[in-house]
């Protein structure tokens, strides 16, 4: 049986193959979600519908686990406003299934990538500016059909 060793809390957990890291962790009473998250996280799927939690970042060392999608990198890298660096040993406790033997350490410290944020920020003032821009041609456009301008 794999076994999964929790080094801020000092746990180690005896699992079987293909268990998930999220609902092992909760399970055993490990904090994966700081206090904020803890009461405000999100896992939404419904049909077309998919917001996935990316509040529950680990770090894991060794090979113990399935690969990391290209849309679990996404959500690690951050998805409004924020963008950070991603390391290759970071993912996310909900997508992670254990295969082997693996650390997990659990708040890992997370580097902010100035430069896709600042990128990120611009493309979000554009379109704001935009959307504001619109509303304000069509509340025109409605005085002008009611004949109030």
């Amino acid at each position: 049986m794999p076994a999964v060793v929790f080094e801020n809390p000092r746990k180690t957990l005896n699992v079987l193959p293909g268990t998930n890291l999220r609902k092992a962790a909760l399970k055993s009473g490990v904090a994966l979600y700081k206090p904020f998250f803890r009461v405000f996280h999100l896992n939404l799927d419904i049909g077309p519908i998919q917001f996935p939690c990316g509040c529950d970042i680990v770090e894991i060392e060794g090979k113990g686990t399935n690969a990391r999608s290209e849309e679990e990198e996404k959500i690690v890298s951050g998805r409004f406003f924020t963008k950070r660096k991603v390391a290759p040993n970071l993912r996310l406790a909900c997508q992670v299934n254990v295969t082997g033997d693996i650390t997990v350490r659990t708040h890992p410290k997370l580097e902010v990538d100035a430069v896709e944020t600042k990128r990120q920020r611009g493309f979000l003032a554009v379109v704001f500016i935009f959307l504001l821009l619109m509303a304000l041609i069509v509340a025109v456009i409605g005085l002008d059909l009611v004949q109030k301008i």
